[in-house]
């Protein structure tokens, strides 16, 4: 996590979730790629429950570049005692702007997070994703 910032009057943010992302693409010889299928989550905790996401392509050059929307939705419990047991959901989109150079992809990473529809916090991450032979 390179920033989390709390929007403007928003709930305090807590600890921030480890997310997952799966992506695959075929290329066929030295033609462009396609992607065959995508899917995002959350590192499996306690805290969590009713993960589901996805992943679009939403440009990409077919070669070197893409740009990828993610959006995941997920029930959080609260922490605070009086409200122990119960949850609010919480909506993140993910823009995913990757860089593919062999078998490696460099993703730099915009998100926009809401918390029971009201806009909650952003932040901004970067991470090298690896081709993991199926």
């Amino acid at each position: 996590m390179d920033s989390l910032e709390r929007m403007p009057g928003a709930h305090k943010v807590g600890y921030w979730t480890p997310k997952t992302y799966r992506l695959c693409y075929k290329r066929v010889g030295s033609g462009p790629f396609q992607l065959t299928l995508s899917e995002t989550g959350v590192v499996p905790n306690e805290q969590i429950k009713n993960a589901r996401g996805h992943v679009d392509a939403i440009a990409t050059d077919g070669r070197a570049h893409a740009k990828l929307r993610a959006n995941l939705h997920f029930d959080e419990y609260h922490v605070d005692p009086a409200l122990r047991g119960t949850t609010f959901t919480v909506d993140e989109v993910t823009m995913l702007d990757c860089r593919i150079t062999g078998d490696a992809m460099a993703v730099s990473a915009g998100v926009f997070g809401t918390r029971d529809g009201e806009p909650w916090f952003k932040a901004r991450w970067r991470a090298n994703f690896i081709h993991v032979p199926e």
